[in-house]
């Protein structure tokens, strides 16, 4: 009886098999990917914080840069873990943080020039990189593996709507 109890606890629904393939991925991604932005002297979040300011100053045209709220929106962190990274990034001299105008306890994150030289030199092999990560797909296969996760996405951020938020 017990033993029975036991394989029943094994056996995995379509939806666990799937939850525990995400994380496994996740997982595998974040280990390939680390070496990769160690070589930059980069940890993946500080890279991530780095991109978002890339883009929103060279591709969004936000001139004065992001807010530290903004950042952890875009981050999905809460700013605790935000401003733990970005002070990494200040003391690097990669990020500059100002006083927002009109808010004497807001911030406006912008990348140095020293912070926009690195962005670049990672975009240089970044493309190569992601599609060497994603290689175990073919192009032809992207768009729907794409698709799959938009409509994960989507339902994901319906119920984080309804959550309460438990980030710190």
């Amino acid at each position: 009886m017990v033993y029975a109890s036991m394989v029943a606890l094994r056996q995995r629904t379509p939806s666990q098999a799937a939850f525990g393939q995400v994380l496994r991925t996740y997982g595998l991604i974040q280990r390939v990917m680390r070496p990769y932005f160690q070589q930059y002297g980069l940890s993946q979040a500080q890279w991530a914080i780095l991109r978002i300011l890339h883009r929103a100053e060279n591709e969004e045209g936000h001139a004065n840069g992001l807010r530290m709220g903004e950042l952890g929106q875009r981050r999905l962190v809460q700013p605790p873990s935000v401003t733990t990274l970005v002070r990494r990034l200040v003391k690097a001299g990669l990020v500059t943080h100002t006083a927002a105008p009109n808010d004497r306890r807001g911030f406006e994150l912008r990348l140095t020039p020293k912070g926009e030289s690195l962005v670049g030199r990672v975009l240089l092999e970044h493309h190569q990189q992601v599609r060497s990560v994603m290689g175990g797909l073919g192009d032809e296969e992207l768009p729907a593996f794409c698709q799959y996760l938009e409509r994960l996405n989507t339902h994901l951020a319906a119920l984080a709507v309804k959550s309460p938020d438990t980030l710190d």
